[in-house]
């Protein structure tokens, strides 16, 4: 049976089908937010696009965020194998702020003004205003004066921009590992991810012995009602996929199956279980492997897009589904409001990437291997440029 190792180097080190599965992950994000902010559907459990589907939309919204984070830790955990820190640390910035500062300029300056129910003087003046670029840094703030005060979610622009924080901690722990050289330990990857899990499910019995506590009351707030609860522990699922890719076997059915075992047993749940850390610990395994599968398989690889629009669709498709309402307040065709919303974020996203995330990918390509295969011509590109996979991001 072929490891996942040698699924690696039978494409040059080079996953073939994660670009379709980042692309993918990011509309199913947009899917899930159209359930959340369209009218009509705030709220309700069946699918908007398939009404009374078996499956409630909470398995997908429990399931897409944390495979997003796996495959993100599969990925630059061979960055971190080849990168100094210095220049590991300059590879992830490049690859998030520029596109993050040109959408969160562009809500502020151009979104802002044009929806505002204030006038421009006091829209610029009110310190919501200039709190919203902190946004570039991390540092979330998700409204803007007067815009999108009467939609159904009201006065927030962007609500993907949580995750942004818990990607940083990712590669903000990372960097400390390398410093210490602990990212080459496979053994200490999973078990880091192994004791986060445990610390997640040991927690709410803890709150329920010693109320009051401040020290488990931060544990509670770090491991159970935060994204850090099942975000960063299948980050370093991912790495230790990544890790021990030479004995884990590369097998399409174990992929397909470990997915059905996370919608089987879902289907037995409540959206309660999203926020269960025991859920998180029980679904993370099963998630992080079948995306990485998902991205080996040839099959998946993309043929007719050159280039990776997951980031801006996932960037651009929460403020352009507030804008479609904003402007549309009476629609009520749910289907149509999820295809309008796809086709603007991968339009912004076409834009985003061939303007801002390529130019700057050139500028890191004898550092990313990412960056080489997506600015280098085709023909180049197709080449085996090294035993590791290609670095990239996931969008929260």
């Amino acid at each position: 049976m072929p490891t996942i190792q040698q699924q690696l180097d039978r494409h040059g080190g080079v996953g073939p089908g994660f670009d379709f599965v980042r692309m993918g992950l990011a509309t199913l994000v947009l899917y899930i937010h159209t359930s959340m902010i369209a009218p009509g559907v705030v709220g309700a459990e069946a699918s908007p696009l398939f009404p009374g589907a078996p499956v409630d939309r909470w398995t997908l919204n429990a399931a897409v965020l944390p495979m997003f984070f796996a495959l993100s830790g599969f990925l630059v955990a061979g960055s971190a194998e080849r990168l100094s820190l210095g220049s590991f640390l300059a590879n992830r910035s490049f690859r998030i702020f520029p596109a993050l500062a040109v959408e969160i300029t562009l809500s502020a300056l151009l979104l802002g003004p044009l929806l505002t129910t204030l006038p421009l003087g006091a829209y610029f003046a009110d310190p919501l205003f200039a709190k919203y670029f902190l946004n570039i840094a991390g540092w979330i703030h998700y409204e803007l004066p007067g815009v999108f005060a009467s939609n159904p979610q009201p006065n927030i622009v962007n609500g993907s921009l949580w995750t942004v924080p818990h990607e940083l901690s990712c590669y903000a722990l990372l960097a400390l590992f390398m410093i210490f050289g602990l990212h080459r330990s496979r053994r200490f990857l999973l078990l880091a991810a192994v004791g986060l899990y445990a610390v997640g499910v040991l927690t709410p019995f803890l709150v329920a012995h010693f109320p009051g506590s401040s020290i488990v009351e931060l544990m509670n707030r770090m491991f159970v009602t935060r994204g850090a609860a099942k975000l960063v522990p299948i980050f370093l699922l991912g790495m230790a996929v990544y890790k021990y890719r030479d004995v884990l076997p590369f097998r399409r059915s174990y992929g397909v199956g470990a997915m059905l075992v996370y919608f089987g047993v879902s289907a037995f749940g409540s959206p309660d279980w999203m926020n269960t850390p025991a859920f998180a610990a029980f679904s993370g395994p099963l998630l992080a492997y079948a995306v990485v599968v998902a991205g080996l398989t040839p099959e998946l690889k993309l043929k007719s897009i050159n280039g990776d629009y997951s980031y801006g669709i996932y960037l651009y498709g929460f403020p352009l589904q507030q804008t479609l309402l904003a402007l549309n307040p009476g629609m009520t065709d749910v289907t149509l409001f999820f295809l309008m919303s796809l086709a603007a974020s991968a339009a912004m996203a076409a834009l985003s990437w061939h303007y801002i995330e390529k130019p700057v990918m050139r500028l890191r390509r004898h550092r990313s291997l990412a960056a080489r295969i997506h600015t280098e011509p085709r023909d180049e590109a197709a080449q085996p440029a090294a035993a590791a996979p290609i670095g990239s991001r996931a969008p929260a």
